[in-house]
């Protein structure tokens, strides 16, 4: 028996993904939260009713945003033989931990040894898998169409996913297109200053629509980024809020030559930061710079959503080797930032793309 989000999910499957009957499609989320494990049923449902080719799984959670999924999600989506053949050669192991390997000779393993791999795969697992290599495989190696869904609650089927598509991928567009142009960028707020170079960077962006090979990004989607360049952020950012709630106390982080090197503020997000940062000492670089663009998302207090709020901004620490970047570590978490300033510029030219946040394509 179908619920309340039949509805909502067949429009996924055919307007945001543009499911073909003949197309294998990859369910999977973790055991975060149970109303995530309860919606794997509902899509599975629903997709049983457009396509015959449907894989899907459930895996423990990984506690921590930009992990890469276990090797059971690599097996259905690649196939046994050739999640054998990167244990052999001793790279699964380092691709899970994220250690130093060659992406390329991963890759050419896959390419080689790979069976019936997803052409759409939607992961609304709890924790983000975004910016992790495995979708990097899936959509760069493979052409699968993929969204991201972290962080998801089934409520955003009646908020930003409840939107024109066409003017959320006309505007996030646009926005892209100027990051990809501009060469520095200014963002200023309460308790905000920040300035950090954008050159030979492209801005990409998260239209909510993966019809083409290979695309990918967020369900709510709606914004573009861009990975600004390692060890260029200087100022200070302040946040309100984290990944999943609003914070007692504001928290600024101090940047300098492109990271964090000092954090302000009595609250606990503070320790668990500094726990992060104790661990995994490159957690600390700037790796992204995203303009909300979707018109319906509205909630603060979680970041899925609110990264996407229209006049918005947020800053990621952590991963972006996967969408521009140099920087590979197991952790990416974005923080926003409410009505700012933004400029934006390059040799000879500046544009004032957000006014109080007010965005001005």
């Amino acid at each position: 028996m179908f619920s309340m989000f039949e509805k909502a999910i067949e429009k996924l499957y055919k307007v945001n993904m543009g499911l073909k009957e003949e197309e294998c499609v990859l369910l999977l989320t973790d055991d975060e939260k149970d109303y995530l494990v309860e919606l794997m049923e509902e899509f599975i449902e629903v997709g049983k009713t457009l396509t015959s080719r449907l894989k899907s799984f459930v895996y423990p959670s990984l506690k921590g945003h930009g992990k890469e999924p276990p090797e059971e999600v690599w097996a259905l989506a690649f196939g046994e033989a050739a999640v054998e053949k990167l244990k052999e050669k001793g790279l699964l192991s380092k691709v899970l931990h994220k250690e130093d390997y060659s992406p390329e000779e991963v890759i050419g393993l896959l390419k080689e040894h790979a069976e019936d791999v997803p052409q759409v795969a939607v992961v609304f697992a709890h924790y983000s898998t975004t910016h992790t290599f495995f979708r990097k495989v899936l959509t760069e190696a493979f052409g699968c169409r993929y969204a991201s869904m972290p962080l998801f609650e089934p409520d955003m089927f009646e908020g930003p996913m409840d939107v024109d598509w066409q003017e959320v991928a006309r505007l996030s567009t646009d926005v892209a297109d100027i990051l990809s142009e501009a060469e520095w960028a200014h963002v200023v707020a309460e308790g905000t200053d920040l300035e950090f170079e954008l050159r030979d960077r492209k801005g990409i962006a998260d239209t909510g629509l993966f019809h083409q090979k290979g695309q990918y990004g967020n369900l709510p989607a709606g914004e573009a980024f861009i990975a600004p360049i390692e060890g260029s952020a200087y100022g200070r950012l302040t946040i309100t809020y984290g990944p999943d709630r609003p914070l007692h106390r504001p928290i600024s982080l101090k940047f300098k030559d492109g990271a964090v090197e000092e954090l302000e503020g009595f609250e606990p997000y503070r320790y668990y930061l500094e726990g992060v940062f104790k661990q995994h000492d490159s957690a600390r670089l700037m790796a992204e710079f995203g303009v909300g663009t979707n018109p319906k998302a509205k909630r603060p207090d979680n970041v899925l959503e609110a990264e996407k709020i229209l006049g918005t901004v947020h800053i990621a620490l952590g991963d972006n080797h996967t969408f521009g970047g140099t920087n590979r570590v197991p952790f990416h978490t974005d923080y926003v930032v409410f009505e700012p300033q933004v400029i934006v510029g390059g040799k000879g030219w500046q544009k004032r793309l957000l006014e109080k946040g007010k965005l001005r394509t």
